[in-house]
């Protein structure tokens, strides 16, 4: 049964909202690879809580993607956080915890199932971040009909897993839905 006092259906609500501008590029690239994007962006990331559970930062970021035969796609992204003054800051230092860049690697075995990792780097003397691995898997197709479902299982190790724990080193397994195609 669902009592607040010891359990949650969810412990935290984070919420990212993002502007950004992706040019297309067709650049041919060596051993058949193919430079899809680069673009550029702004990004608010909280958790939507009130003080003293209040965690919140705005970044703006580079990114760029590649693809080698529609299997396997490479994307970067670096960013830079905008500066906050000290009084209203919710978290100094979050940068070097959940980091300042990331490269995410995906992998279509097969229509059915994709595998991903993301790596977040400090970029600092810090040398923290951290790794996650996804696993995506299509729901029902088996079945003989079309699905946008997919079972989502992730692992994640590292700092950044939620916002109200940016600084504490958390390892999580989590398995869930994801709407996709739609």
């Amino acid at each position: 049964l669902f009592t607040p006092e010891i359990s949650r259906p969810f412990r935290a609500t984070d919420h990212e909202p993002e502007v950004m501008y992706v040019y297309p590029t067709t650049a041919e690239l060596p051993f058949g690879w193919k430079w899809r994007y680069s673009g550029v962006g702004l990004v608010h990331q909280s958790n939507g809580q009130s003080k003293p559970l209040s965690r919140s930062w705005n970044r703006v970021y580079m990114m760029t993607g590649l693809e080698l035969s529609n299997s396997v796609s490479v994307n970067a992204r670096i960013w830079k956080r905008i500066p906050e003054s000290s009084g209203s800051d919710d978290n100094p230092g979050i940068a070097d915890y959940i980091g300042r860049g990331e490269l995410s690697a995906f992998w279509n075995i097969n229509k059915d199932n994709t595998l991903s990792a993301t790596v977040r780097h400090s970029l600092s003397s810090t040398d923290r971040g951290s790794v996650r691995l996804e696993w995506l898997q299509a729901v029902g197709s088996t079945l003989g009909g079309k699905s946008n479902l997919r079972l989502h299982t992730a692992l994640f190790s590292g700092y950044g897993d939620s916002m109200i724990d940016y600084n504490r080193k958390r390892t999580v397994f989590s398995v869930g839905v994801s709407l996709v195609d739609f």
